[in-house]
């Protein structure tokens, strides 16, 4: 069936067909495919968020067992997940041609009936459907293992990252004579991280293979922009207007597909066109843009912006040259030399310091003033929006460690900061905070509203 409507073209946030674009050059689905006939061990896919981690898997795996890792916060939720994945319901009794169901309680779908002694059958129809009753209780723990065996299919474990450290090294534990059956075991994470916690498990070594996914280049996501355009038979000369979109996706799919779609939409192409039709650039690329920045990057961007907690004393702030009087203290001024840089994913301290320097009149902070706040700022990044703000002299080491809350911690941190002089950099982890930051913080900062005000 023809694709005709942009809406099943450019689908950002879902499964692309159109679009889809596997990056043959980093043999990304050669390397899936040659684990899940290799098996043996644990795969971990991490990469940044919204970089087509999901979307890989699910093109090259056939029908996985795909769980969650959001709300998992003991062994035993995964276990029960994972039951019912696989059709093991309580309080329900499912009739079946060849379903069962255990004390009554548990009904278990096509496939699995010789992990369990058959028991005595219920009742039969016209159609041959029968229920069997089976005396057998077992615990989701003892259950869930036998079935992912029996099933034989891969289980994926998306947002691994959001289960608590402890629990993660439950799971590998509970996990491993699976891995030893040869059973296909993947975990998708945004975070290095989850390396650490099967190395450290014991006899993990040489049971664990890696697969890293980095951000997109340029002329990958320019591909999705040709597939599209061409499906909706729309021309976009030397594609200047993909190269242009896939400059400001910073590296992101999801925010690629957003940008083609509200242009196709400016054009007012909602279906395949009849005839050749040119595209044309909006009137406005600012407002363009701007229009489409995210929400939730901006409750991050007013978090940094306020910093940490004070105790009753304004910070000093600095003139902004050019600004009408504007005057931001160190963390709006770091702020806007991040944004005024670009932002780039990745910008070298030295860098955001000359930034600042060119930005204030006069006199500005000391460099180190500058180092100080990054610090702050990648510190408040780690902890989730819905805590209240520390104090700077009460920074948290423990976040770092291995057995931090994870309801403290903010798993999918937008910025990073790695002091190691004379290598300090900041990263932007986040492709649509960068995204913000160029095309909504200077507004902001800039303003006349900001001016001696907290942001809300």
């Amino acid at each position: 069936m023809s694709v005709t409507s942009v809406y099943d073209v450019f689908v950002p946030g879902k499964l692309p067909s159109v679009t889809y674009n596997p990056r043959e050059d980093q043999r990304l689905e050669q390397r899936v495919q040659d684990y899940l006939h290799e098996t043996g061990a644990i795969l971990t896919i991490a990469g940044p968020t919204k970089t087509g981690k999901t979307v890989l898997l699910r093109r090259v795996i056939k029908e996985p067992i795909w769980i969650d890792g959001q709300g998992i916060d003991s062994v035993n939720i995964l276990w029960e997940r994972i039951s019912y994945e696989l059709g093991a319901y309580p309080g329900l009794e499912v009739q079946t041609d060849d379903t069962a169901s255990l004390s009554g309680e548990v009904s278990v779908n096509t496939g699995i009936r010789a992990l369990f002694d058959i028991g005595t059958k219920l009742s039969s129809s016209t159609d041959n459907t029968q229920t069997y009753r089976y005396s057998t209780q077992r615990p989701f723990e003892v259950l869930a293992p036998q079935m992912l065996i029996e099933a034989k299919k891969a289980l994926v474990i998306d947002d691994f990252h959001f289960i608590p450290r402890k629990v993660q090294r439950e799971i590998v534990r509970g996990l491993k004579p699976s891995v030893h059956k040869g059973l296909p075991i993947i975990l998708v994470s945004i975070s290095h991280r989850v390396r650490d916690v099967l190395t450290a498990e014991p006899d993990m070594t040489g049971r664990v293979k890696a697969l890293q996914i980095e951000f997109w280049s340029e002329e990958d996501l320019v591909q999705i922009a040709q597939k599209g355009f061409s499906a909706l038979n729309c021309e976009d000369r030397d594609d200047s207007l993909a190269l242009k979109l896939a400059a400001e996706s910073y590296g992101s799919p999801h925010l690629m597909q957003t940008f083609c779609l509200e242009l196709c939409k400016e054009n007012n192409v909602r279906y395949a066109q009849e005839t050749a039709t040119p595209l044309r650039a909006p009137n406005d690329w600012a407002r363009f843009f701007s229009d489409l920045v995210d929400l939730s990057s901006e409750d991050w961007f007013n978090r940094l912006w306020n910093g940490p907690a004070t105790r009753g004393t304004d910070r000093t702030r600095w003139a902004i040259r050019d600004a009408d009087g504007v005057k931001l203290d160190s963390y709006g001024l770091t702020l806007l030399a991040i944004a005024s840089i670009g932002p780039r994913l990745e910008i070298s301290n030295t860098e955001i310091q000359k930034e600042v320097a060119r930005l204030v009149s006069g006199d500005g902070p000391a460099g180190h003033q500058i180092t100080r706040t990054l610090k702050y700022m990648s510190n408040i990044a780690e902890k989730r929006l819905s805590l209240a703000m520390s104090y700077e002299t009460e920074a948290d080491d423990s976040l770092n460690s291995d057995d931090a809350v994870n309801d403290e911690l903010n798993l999918q941190p937008i910025i990073e900061f790695t002091d190691d002089d004379p290598h300090s950099n900041l990263h932007i982890a986040d492709p649509f905070f960068a995204f913000y930051l160029r095309w909504a913080a200077k507004g902001k900062l800039l303003s006349k509203n900001a001016n001696g005000m907290r942001p809300a």
